[in-house]
Parts: structure tokens; C-alpha cells; sequence
């Protein structure tokens, strides 16, 4: 039960009494997202790209978690310009200023506080300014002011709307771009196919597949390319090839790239692709 607490923390709460082991089976499986096989994915991907062989077997256990939205839009927004130890230490500091605690033997944790909870207080700005937010501290407040009326439903109900559309409400959001955007649209809102693309993926798509592509049909080294997007897949690799630095038009074309490649899951082929790239530099 301890162990089970602090695995909820990432939850947002913990527990209740009435809970079974079945019902925190059933919470914990669709954290994970333990209905998708990873390994049925693994399989299909290796058809398109025979480099996924090695992919299945060092990176089988990166899967895209089912993380609660609120949690994962106010962490990516702090991600701007900055890096994963010093997110971590911020998303701790809001955790510990409004979130509830919970005593375990590991420690004393918190949860991630709700909208409604953090528009309680009303320095909001200046409170995260004091946790270290600095210029994203105005995002927080923006962010919380605009959803904190609408209800816990509003970013619920984006899971049931098109990408698109789900993608233009979240920028509407203080603080998030398309990056950012699209990780929540990935993880926390079932959009499997969206493929968050920053300087990693750029150089993913331009050192594993615009070379192969854009070569002779022996350069494909066994890739089997849909026949109905080979054109349309060997295009994109040549518009990409053009840039030769990172731009907003280059981002375009590697999300374009690996979502024609490897959809309707490419942002579960994209998580492989990005702890690989993460581990070889």
C-alpha cells in the first residue's frame, strides 16, 4: 500500500478506502496504457524500418504514459528553455506550495494541485515568481485564470475532438506553443498519432531516414515504404534534406516525415526514436 501511494502521487491523489486491488490495477493499467503492445508496434514499425529490431530490444520499456492533463500542460509549460533537473525541482516547489500532502516510509510527497486550487490564491504571478518560475510565472497565471471558470471538463472534452482542433484550443493557453502542445495531445489526451518535434527529432529524421530515402531504392536497406505514401514519403525526405539547420519549416516537414512513416501510433515510434537518440549522444 505504501509503495502503491507514492506510484499515486503521479496520479494526482491517493486511494480511497473503498478502492479494490482491481480498481487500482485498472487506474495504474491506464496510466500505462497497458492495452497497447508495445511489441505488436514494434513489429509493424520493423516492416517500414528494419533499424526497429535493434529499437525493440534497447528501448522496449519507453512507452507514452496516460498522464492526467493538468500535470502534464503545467510541466511542459515550465520545459521552455530549460532542463529536466531544473523542471523537475520547479514542478516540486508548485507541488509542495499547493498540492496535498501525502506521508509514505520513502518520505512526504504532494500531489499536483488542481486549476481551482491554484486560482485560489490571488498572487498567483508573484507566488510562482517566489518558486523561481521567472518569466513563465505570467504563463501560470494567465493559464490558470482562463481555465480555472471553465472546469475540470473543458480539457477532458478535448479527447474527443479532432487534432486539429484540440491543438488550437491548447494554444490558446499562455505559455504553449506547438511543442508543447503536442506532448499534452500525446500524453494526456489519446492522440497517439501527434508527434512533438524539437532539435532531437529534427536530427532523428535527418540522420536515420533522409539519406535512405532520398537515394536509389537500395539505399531503402530493406525499408518497405506503404505504396500509396511512398512518393508522398520520399518528397518529404527531399524537402528536408534542403535545410541543413533547424527551422519551423524543417520541425513541419520531420513531424510530416515520421507520422506518413510509422502512423496511427507514430508518437509511440517517436518516444523509441527519441530515448535512442538521447542514449547515443
Amino acid at each position: 500500500q505504501t509503495d502503491t501511494s507514492v506510484l499515486f502521487r503521479s496520479l494526482g491523489r491517493l486511494p480511497t478506502a473503498s478502492e479494490t486491488n482491481e480498481d487500482l490495477k485498472l487506474l495504474l493499467s491506464d496510466y500505462f496504457q497497458l492495452h497497447v503492445s508495445l511489441q505488436a508496434l514494434c513489429d509493424q514499425w520493423i516492416k517500414v524500418d528494419p533499424e526497429f529490431k535493434g529499437l525493440a530490444r534497447t528501448q522496449i520499456g519507453v512507452r507514452i504514459l496516460r498522464q492526467p492533463i493538468v500535470e502534464n500542460l503545467f510541466t511542459f509549460i515550465a520545459s521552455s528553455n530549460n532542463n529536466i533537473k531544473r523542471i523537475t525541482m520547479l514542478v516540486d516547489k508548485l507541488c509542495s506550495r499547493y498540492g496535498q500532502p501525502i506521508g509514505t516510509e520513502k518520505g512526504t510527497f504532494f500531489t499536483f494541485p488542481s486549476v481551482q486550487t491554484i486560482s485560489q490564491d490571488p498572487e498567483v504571478e508573484q507566488t510562482m515568481k517566489e518558486l523561481g518560475f521567472g518569466y513563465r510565472a505570467k504563463y501560470y497565471a494567465k493559464t490558470v485564470e482562463r481555465l480555472a471558470p471553465l472546469g475540470d471538463a473543458y480539457l477532458e472534452n478535448l479527447r474527443h475532438i479532432s487534432v486539429e482542433l484540440a491543438r488550437a484550443e491548447l494554444m490558446k493557453l499562455s505559455g504553449v506553443g506547438p511543442k508543447v502542445a503536442d506532448c499534452v495531445l500525446l500524453m494526456s489526451l489519446d492522440k497517439a498519432d501527434t508527434v512533438p518535434v524539437d532539435t532531437h527529432i529534427w536530427q532523428v529524421a535527418q540522420k536515420r531516414y533522409v539519406g535512405r530515402l532520398v537515394g536509389s531504392k537500395n539505399d531503402l536497406e530493406g525499408m518497405q515504404l506503404p505504396p500509396d505514401k511512398q512518393e508522398q514519403i520520399q518528397e518529404l525526405a527531399r524537402q528536408l534534406g534542403a535545410f541543413k539547420s533547424p527551422s519551423t519549416r524543417a520541425y513541419e516537414l520531420a513531424q510530416a516525415l515520421i507520422v506518413t512513416l510509422f502512423s496511427p501510433y507514430a508518437g509511440w515510434a517517436q518516444g523509441m526514436l527519441f530515448s535512442d537518440d538521447l542514449v547515443d549522444s
